[in-house]
């Protein structure tokens, strides 16, 4: 697998071997105003169904947006970390870490 990063700066992994894996993700934020935000792991610019968390954020508190899923990927896919909200809105990622994304070949 590789990583490469686009020309706006965006981190995405691309898959090079198919087969069955375990995707684990997690990252904490807080918003500037109070609004549903969406974290998700997209496979080629698809939200994961189940990869894919919404909550209400309140102004000014850290949320942690964490889970796990296991999918099949063929050859060639792209996975990444996407982050929506139902209004315009600024987030602030948590300190250290702010976003982990790990993918593991189980089969």
């Amino acid at each position: 697998d590789e990583i490469e990063t686009d020309s706006t700066g965006r981190a995405e992994l691309k898959n090079l071997l198919p087969g069955v894996y375990e995707i684990n993700y997690e990252t904490t934020m807080s918003a500037a105003l109070g609004t549903t935000v969406t974290t998700a792991v997209r496979q080629n610019g698809t939200n994961i169904p189940s990869a894919t968390v919404s909550r209400l954020l309140s102004v000014g508190v850290n949320s942690l947006f964490s889970g796990n899923t296991i999918v099949t990927l063929a050859a060639g896919d792209v996975i990444d970390m996407a982050i929506s909200a139902l209004l315009a809105v600024g987030v602030t990622l948590g300190s250290g870490a702010s976003a982990v994304l790990t993918v593991k070949k189980l089969d």
